[in-house]
């Protein structure tokens, strides 16, 4: 396995690697096997996003030359006015017809760019070391590639105890788009709308009411997608132009490749009325927990 960049740390190295370098490297098909986006789904979004995102992979070895973990990180040119609006907004795209990088910045992420930021660590105490290694090599790796920032990116707080050394040492912790979760422990529909509140429960009864009134909607649950992708795409993009604030687009390739190569985790809830597919939902199946991605309306 050809070797590329290596960075010297206290405990070890870490050694920067293509994807390509790794298809033959072991400890890359075992990366993050415990999550639920294992190293099959980097390698999806790598090979299907089309963003401009540079993608590389930090093995990080101990003193004894033993791999420990293999980080995903990226390049991403960032937009620093992305979300303004108005006339600001309209002088700074005025200047980029003549400028094209006029207030954008290079950042180094770690992390997903397509989703939340795991550590690859098979144990909670793997955590820490990994955290104090990325720590000890990502100014240096920043610096020799012309990154002005580093960005951990939309990490969980539960990863908080092991990254604290981050914040300990010069970097802030900003608040990002909190994940819902909703614990499935209800026997069936009615038990779980007897836990809502009155004034919920009375607006879903006008909602199904006025439901019942139009042609019925069907629900499916698929988990290969090619033969519907051209309808449920646009779906996706109406949604996501909506958006204010933007950062990744899903491709097509990117839905076929999920539900090619994650087959055993990839579900599309598919909702149809009079044949027409109205609304999709993809998610990811690991364990007892269901991961909604992307929806499509």
């Amino acid at each position: 396995m050809p070797h590329g960049n290596s960075i010297p740390i206290l405990q070890g190295a870490a050694k920067v690697f293509t994807l390509a370098d790794l298809q033959e490297c072991g400890a890359w098909k075992r990366a993050f096997q415990d999550k639920c986006k294992d190293h099959r789904y980097y390698e999806i979004v790598e090979e299907t996003l089309r963003c401009g995102f540079e993608h590389y992979y930090l093995l990080i070895e101990d003193d004894s030359g033993n791999v420990r973990a293999i980080q995903p990180v990226f390049f991403v040119r960032q937009n620093l006015v992305e979300g303004v609006r108005g006339k600001v907004r309209s002088i700074v795209d005025g200047i980029r017809k003549i400028f094209p990088r006029f207030l954008t910045t290079r950042v180094l992420m770690v992390g997903c760019a397509a989703s939340t930021g795991d550590l690859d660590a098979s144990e909670e105490k793997g955590e820490a070391w990994v955290a104090n290694a990325l720590w000890a090599s990502l100014r240096t790796y920043a610096r020799q590639n012309k990154a002005s920032l580093i960005v951990l990116k939309d990490f969980p707080a539960k990863y908080r105890p092991a990254l604290e050394t981050f914040h300990l040492n010069g970097y802030a912790r900003i608040a990002s788009m909190p994940m819902t979760r909703l614990a499935l422990h209800y026997e069936d529909w009615d038990e779980y709308f007897r836990t809502l509140s009155k004034a919920t429960r009375k607006d879903l009864r006008r909602k199904f009411r006025k439901a019942a009134r139009a042609p019925m909607i069907e629900m499916e649950v698929v988990s290969e997608i090619a033969p519907f992708i051209d309808e449920m795409y646009p779906l996706y993009l109406a949604v996501h132009e909506r958006s204010p604030l933007k950062f990744e687009t899903l491709t097509k390739d990117y839905f076929r490749a999920a539900a090619r190569q994650m087959p055993e985790r990839a579900r599309f809830f598919i909702w149809r009325q009079s044949g027409k597919i109205v609304a999709f939902s993809f998610c990811l199946v690991c364990g007892e927990t269901i991961y909604d991605e992307c929806i499509g309306l």
